[in-house]
């Protein structure tokens, strides 16, 4: 199997697709795991901890007990945030505000604190331009990208229960292309997407976990 390798547009063509770095839906790019493993000799405890992962299936209406429980009249939330990726999601938790959500600690079970997940989930796309000219380690590649812009049904749910607060429809609109990209081949073709930006995701959130 041929390895995987990041190609890059160069300056100048680069220049304005810089901004699209956290545009891109990662649908042909690559994303660090969020969650951590236990091996032989790691504490029982480590095995009960709460992980991003495992707030992911609330974007299909699965629930997590252990999470905290949903009180509308309370002064502040955490929530995290998942993306469509690929035919999963991924989590874009680290695009909210610091405040809004929870971050790992060795120490605690920080992630037990989430009460809300929001979701984006992509429904339709249109492919709007070819991407090329990227380059690996300096050498002019084949590689290009069909870049799409889409549609996301955007909602909120409670994280212990699964049961969805609200939801909207709402277009990513940028054309920029993508100025990093990663493929398996220097010839081969993949399809990105425009994401939602932080501000949208940010507007829809704000009535839910702010007072």
């Amino acid at each position: 199997m041929a390895a995987t390798f990041r190609a890059v547009i160069p300056f100048p063509a680069a220049l304005l697709a810089f901004a699209a770095l956290g545009s891109c839906g990662g649908d042909g790019g690559s994303n660090a795991g969020s969650g951590a493993k236990s091996g032989p000799g790691a504490p029982t405890a480590q095995a009960s901890r709460l992980f991003p992962d495992n707030f992911k299936g609330v974007c299909s209406g699965a629930s997590v007990s252990a999470a905290t429980a949903y009180d509308r009249a309370a002064t502040a939330h955490k929530a995290l945030y998942f993306a469509t990726h690929r035919d999963d999601f991924t989590d874009r938790s680290s695009s909210l505000p610091d405040d809004w959500t929870v971050r790992f600690s060795p120490n605690s079970d920080a992630f037990r604190a989430i009460d809300l997940v929001v979701c984006a989930r992509r429904t339709a796309a249109r492919q709007v331009k070819i991407c090329d000219e990227y380059q690996n380690d300096g050498r002019a590649t084949q590689n290009s990208v069909r870049w799409h812009t889409a549609t996301y049904e955007l909602s909120v749910r409670e994280a212990r229960t699964g049961r969805k607060l609200a939801e909207t429809t709402v277009e990513a609109t940028n054309s920029d292309c993508p100025m990093f990209m990663s493929f398996r081949s220097d010839s081969e073709t993949v399809d990105a997407y425009a994401s939602l930006s932080d501000s949208a995701v940010a507007d829809f959130l704000r009535p839910h976990i702010t007072r």
